[in-house]
């Protein structure tokens, strides 16, 4: 596996809006189109596409830096449901982690999950994140908030 990101544009912005999760999981996170036109008329977020060699495998949006915190928002995270099961999800977040953490050099990144979604918690929590109580009510999907601080794993 070669795996990396790249910022969506002109070129691969089509292949993102055809990325799409199962039907059973679409409840749970707003579709890629509408992330895109969030960045693209909001202008406080990225929307990226996660890659393996040349095959797009799934989508992120992220932003919303807080120098207060020294934070930022992983907001949307999603494989194709051609490519879940195989191993991507977790690979790919921590490739996000990193990226995010540089791009904003953050000590925090939170995200959130609609309360069903039990097995994106279990996948977040492999990686540090932790609810923190909280209750993200700003977008069309309202969640439960996840914190991960990056003094805390290992590699720092």
């Amino acid at each position: 596996m070669s795996l990396y990101i790249r910022e969506i544009n002109q070129d691969n912005w089509r292949n993102a809006t055809a990325l799409s999760v199962a039907p059973e999981q679409q409840h749970f996170i707003e579709s890629n189109a509408f992330s895109m036109a969030e960045c693209f008329y909001e202008k406080n977020a990225v929307s990226v596409a996660m890659y393996d060699n040349d095959t797009m495998i799934g989508f992120a949006m992220y932003g919303w830096p807080s120098a207060e915190d020294q934070s930022a928002w992983l907001d949307r995270f999603m494989v194709d449901r051609a490519y879940q099961g195989k191993g991507y999800a977790k690979r790919f977040l921590l490739l996000m982690i990193r990226h995010i953490e540089q791009q904003y050099n953050c000590k925090k990144i939170y995200l959130s999950i609609h309360p069903d979604n039990a097995h994106a918690q279990k996948l977040y929590e492999s990686t540090g994140f932790r609810l923190n109580g909280r209750i993200d009510k700003e977008g069309a999907v309202h969640g439960l908030v996840m914190e991960l601080d990056l003094n805390s794993l290992p590699l720092n």
